[in-house]
């Protein structure tokens, strides 16, 4: 009898079992499901899986975009990562809220307020010029629909700027008494001059891009001078023609090193040897547009001109003389217009015309004579774009050619360098309230950030004073070097740096401070937390 009715309690229990799994879960309770409860703040599933959501995209662009990695934010352990990191961050934010009412910093002062909705017109301004401006919304639509963009542009609202700048009232109040004692300054100081001393000796040249770009640096190594330059750069469209060039040389020169590389793995043993057989003609094809327009200009320029000669001529009441003088003056001008056109379509790169020829002894395999041929093509072109350059750089070097002989002959009659350099050099670097303009530019042979021309100028003068002629770069034009000091080896003074110790060893202190106090916070909100029934 006890073995019969154990054996029924336990069919019974079974179907109340197998019934509870046909249960089907309502979309709406669930979603209403309470989650997370901290001070008068409710939170439910629904509301919370979207930000969990956001959180874990986020998470996964991040990483993506600092770390080249694809995190995957589908595991059941980035998820609930994911949800807990979300749930702290709410409950720390009441927390940090019910804090501000205690301390009375809850609400902003009118000064407070206005700055906030300047912030906020401005963010609603930009975005309502920028992506509103021929919109067919007007009024409390548009308004709307210019606020939402921000929100989605920004990740702001109103409410968030607000509360932004509560939790800055907050934890001002809380760090305003936080200091940094000398014996804190000295240590750092000593740790930062040790470090940067090592760091130095492995990689010099960091030095020099802390120096130049206006970084703080706490020890000077050795072999490091300071030079100026007046740099006298080529005409902007030369210049854009060179780079141009100097692009389809560089792409040119990677194919040809591919395919060596692509022969060799193929077995060939004398590239050079298969090169011989093969003939490349490289040619210029003629820009039909481009002749059609300097064909347009001369046509339009000829037509002014003889308008011009009839319409002097009409009011000096057909005077020749007068007809003959417009008439030369408007031809002029239609020469000098065809003569820019000409110009303009002489720096555009123009396209070529490859004919390969190529007679290979029998028993070389197809796809070795496809790879040479191409090899062959890629050097001609290569070629063909190097020797317009050169003509190129000449053009462009003869143009300034006579100003930066004029910088140098009055170096040479005494001129006061920077007052001259002040006036003439093209460098940024070199200009108005720059740095590196009152103490030059800091190299050394590891900086090779800077064009070796200029380098290599700077580091062959002699003695502190010495100048260099003219020293042409392919880049820029030519540069004009002067040698002014050396840069002195050793630790930075204290007093130099102690400012930027102490703000950055205040603000740490302060951040684990406050970090602290919203922690313990936290935990005195004594929050309801529920994620078990988020994955439910």
């Amino acid at each position: 009898m006890h073995k019969k009715a154990l054996l029924a309690c336990l069919l019974a229990l079974t179907m109340l079992l197998s019934s509870c799994s046909l249960i089907k879960k309502d979309a709406a309770v669930d979603a209403a499901t309470e989650i997370l409860r901290v001070y008068d703040k409710v939170y439910t599933k629904g509301e919370l899986q979207p930000m969990v959501d956001s959180y874990l995209l986020q998470q996964q662009s991040y990483y993506y975009q600092y770390y080249g990695m694809n995190m995957d934010v589908t595991t059941e352990s980035a998820i609930q990562q994911g949800q807990k990191d979300v749930v702290d961050s709410l409950i720390q934010q009441a927390a940090i809220e019910h804090k501000a009412q205690e301390m009375g910093l809850d609400t902003l002062t009118e000064e407070e307020q206005t700055e906030l909705d300047e912030l906020w017109n401005e963010y609603h301004e930009m975005i309502h010029n920028y992506l509103f401006s021929d919109s067919e919304l007007q009024g409390e639509e548009l308004e709307k629909a210019v606020d939402d963009t921000v929100t989605a542009y920004f990740g702001v609202t109103k409410e968030t700027l607000k509360a932004s700048k509560i939790q800055d009232k907050v934890k001002a109040e809380v760090v305003k008494d936080i200091t940094v004692s000398e014996e804190e300054i000295k240590t750092e100081y000593d740790s930062r001059v040790m470090n940067a001393q090592t760091n130095y000796e492995n990689s010099p040249a960091s030095f020099g891009s802390a120096f130049n770009n206006g970084s703080t640096y706490y020890y000077r190594p050795a072999g490091f001078r300071l030079v100026k330059q007046i740099l006298i750069k080529f005409h902007e469209e030369d210049e854009t023609f060179i780079s141009d060039l100097t692009s389809r040389i560089t792409a040119q020169n990677n194919t040809v090193s591919s395919l060596r590389t692509s022969l060799t793995e193929a077995g060939v043993e004398d590239v050079d040897a298969l090169l011989a057989n093969v003939t490349v003609k490289a040619e210029a094809v003629m820009d039909e547009k481009a002749a059609e327009v300097t064909q347009a200009v001369t046509e339009a320029a000829e037509q002014a001109a003889t308008e011009a000669a009839q319409a002097v001529a009409e009011k000096a009441g057909d005077v020749e003389e007068a007809a003959k003088a417009a008439t030369e003056a408007a031809t002029e001008a239609a020469t000098e217009a065809a003569k820019a056109a000409a110009e303009t379509i002489a720096r555009t790169v123009p396209e070529l015309n490859v004919s390969v020829d190529a007679v290979f002894d029998e028993g070389v395999a197809d796809d070795v004579k496809k790879l040479v041929t191409s090899l062959a093509e890629a050097m001609a072109r290569a070629e063909f774009y190097e020797n317009m350059k050169k003509g190129a750089l000449a053009e462009a070097f003869a143009l300034i050619d006579a100003e930066t002989d004029e910088i140098l002959s009055q170096l040479n009659d005494g001129a006061d360098w920077d007052t001259l350099m002040a006036e003439k050099t093209q460098d940024p670097g070199m200009q108005g309230d720059r740095a590196t303009a009152k103490t030059g530019y800091a190299v050394n042979a590891s900086m090779t950030s800077f064009d070796a021309a200029f380098l290599d100028a700077a580091l062959a003068l002699e003695k502190v004073g010495d100048v260099s002629g003219k020293v042409a770069s392919d880049l820029y034009g030519y540069y004009i070097i002067k040698y002014v000091g050396d840069v002195e080896e050793g630790p930075v003074e204290l007093e130099t740096v102690r400012d930027t110790i102490e703000s950055d060893l205040k603000t740490t202190k302060q951040n684990e401070a406050y970090t602290a106090a919203v922690e313990e916070w936290a935990k005195e909100a004594n929050a309801y937390i529920d994620l078990k029934s988020m994955n439910n």
